[in-house]
């Protein structure tokens, strides 16, 4: 069995683009929240897949992907298959529940070498993972203002 880790890193100074905004107002503050969080709070994220390992940011890597991680955790939970594709990085993660304890893991990385590489992973220990990064995160946008607890609680669901 491989292992499975989310791990944030150091602050990224570097602003390459302007902040998210939202001129139609179709955001709940929520959403809003969640992704001026980590644009103002760019960290490097660490990914650790068997032996791969791959540096990707909250902005934009994770920002375009977070607002759906609940909801993909849960899929996987109950037997369903999922993507996570972070394209400003190059690759995407596709799992596919194998049983009630393991998960078959598909890494592509695309764009100037198309790589793949296959692993199977423990499901608690993926899920567990998984939410705790999640958890964690959201955690530091609660004390830093970013979106309140009873978001963050609705957010978890």
């Amino acid at each position: 069995m491989n292992t499975f880790s989310l791990k944030l890193e150091e602050s990224v100074n570097v602003e390459y683009c302007l902040p998210p905004e939202d001129p139609k107002g179709e955001l709940s503050h929520l959403e809003m929240g969640l992704r001026l969080f980590c644009f103002r709070n760019n960290q490097k994220v660490l990914i650790k897949l068997g032996k791969k390992r791959k540096e990707i940011f909250l902005d934009p890597d994770i920002i375009l992907v977070l607002e759906e991680l609940p909801e993909k955790i849960y899929q996987l939970l109950i037997g369903q298959n999922i993507e996570l594709d972070f394209p400003e990085s190059g690759f995407a993660i596709s799992f596919k529940s194998l049983d009630t304890w393991k998960i078959n893991c598909i890494w592509q990385e695309y764009g100037y070498s198309h790589e793949t590489h296959k692993f199977t992973l423990e499901k608690v220990q993926f899920l567990y993972g998984f939410r705790r990064f999640l958890r964690d995160l959201v955690n530091k946008a609660v004390k830093q203002g970013y979106i309140s607890d009873q978001e963050k609680k609705e957010f978890m669901k």
